[in-house]
């Protein structure tokens, strides 16, 4: 890795452990750090959603989200940007070194994250299709 402009060497790696971390607690409040979203909105075509307690909220508590975010950082889906469509996010020369890495290591995880994701996502419609239901019976 190298220090950019706003970016030391020794920054970068700690959002890389931030990210290690947070990837392998499942995407736990607690191991979001304000040092990983500060990287995430601001070099990764991430909106900032103004603070990041309503980052966290978009992306990870709706399974369904989290699943679209993780795929910018998975090469099957071409790095690219959800919110923009484009991988300069990824190939820019000031951060490429710590956005791959997080990309990879992502990639040993990333089969079982998407399948708890999934079946999480199950689950959700699952009460929500209850909760339909009991809203249609009061109707009658």
């Amino acid at each position: 890795m190298k220090s950019t402009k706003f970016m030391r060497v020794d920054e970068k790696k700690a959002v890389l452990r931030d990210w290690e971390r947070f990837v392998k607690s499942d995407f736990d409040r607690k191991y979001f750090t304000k040092k990983l979203y500060d990287h995430l909105h601001l070099h990764c075509s991430f909106i900032a959603h103004f603070v990041i307690h309503g980052f966290y909220a978009t992306y990870f508590d709706n399974p369904e989200r989290t699943t679209n975010f993780l795929k910018q950082f998975d090469k099957d889906y071409g790095y690219k940007s959800i919110e923009y469509g484009t991988e300069h996010w990824f190939t820019g020369e000031d951060y490429h070194d710590l956005n791959s890495e997080m990309a990879y290591l992502l990639e040993p995880y990333k089969a079982k994250i998407y399948e708890g994701l999934k079946q999480n996502t199950k689950e959700m419609k699952l009460k929500q299709i209850e909760r339909l239901k009991r809203e249609i019976e009061v109707i009658k």
